[in-house]
């Protein structure tokens, strides 16, 4: 596994720093919702009136989609910023898993590409924050699918293993793997830079940064590798107890 460029250096300290800058940027990103509410309600009433013409019809649209587009983006930089809690507790995953399934077939089924998950039983109780893990998956998946939407008819594949089987032991080994062009090292490591993406102006760039940060508040360790035209995210987390 030498081979899979880890997250490592995204792992924040618990220090008086840190928690202003959590107190900062909730209040920041509170005040600026509050800004986006106030014009997705405006166009909204806007939008109402059938008597307006196309032209100022198709600006309110745009600034309500706009509007929507940057509260979106205030909820992943909480994560990204480490102000999202993690109490990491023990969890079974297999009392996730069905929701998990159903979310990632429904991220993939609006690119139309394939989702598959694979379990291999049986998986201990892990030690991780339930909602938090959870939403480190589905960044893993969105990337995942939003990368393979560019190879027709791709899909994606989700593997779970159990202490030993795919590592030495200790943790629930998590894998998504995705078509892709070759990429470097040096490029894999600033895929996990905030704002950093390849699939244009339309994303974000922050999943994998948001999915590194939340990863690391809970001590589960996140890779990627890219080999032989397939992109691997290995998420490794701790077996409780």
């Amino acid at each position: 596994m030498a081979d899979f460029v880890f997250a490592d250096d995204y792992r924040l300290g618990q220090s008086p720093t840190r928690r202003f800058y959590e107190f900062f940027l909730k209040g920041y990103i509170h005040k600026h919702n509050n800004l986006m509410g106030v014009i997705q309600g405006f166009s909204s009433l806007i939008l109402f009136d059938d008597t307006i013409n196309s032209e100022v019809r198709e600006s309110a649209e745009q600034m309500q989609t706009s509007a929507k587009a940057a509260t979106d983006l205030n909820r992943d930089i909480l994560g990204a910023t480490g102000c999202a809690r993690c109490e990491p507790a023990p969890m079974q995953l297999s009392d996730v898993l069905p929701f998990w399934k159903s979310k990632a077939e429904e991220i993939g089924a609006a690119s139309r590409v394939g989702v598959e998950l694979n379990v291999r039983e049986p998986l201990p109780p892990v030690m991780a924050d339930s909602t938090r893990l959870g939403e480190t998956f589905f960044h893993l998946v969105r990337n995942a699918v939003e990368a393979s939407t560019s190879v027709p008819g791709s899909s994606i594949a989700i593997d779970l293993f159990p202490p030993g089987e795919a590592s030495q032991g200790g943790t629930v080994d998590l894998f998504i793997r995705n078509r892709c062009e070759p990429l470097d090292e040096e490029t894999l490591r600033r895929y996990f830079l905030p704002f950093e993406t390849s699939k244009g102006s339309e994303h974000f760039g922050i999943g994998l940064t948001a999915a590194s940060i939340l990863a690391g508040d809970m001590g589960t360790r996140l890779g990627l590798r890219s080999s032989e035209g397939t992109m691997t995210a290995w998420l490794a987390i701790p077996v409780a107890g």
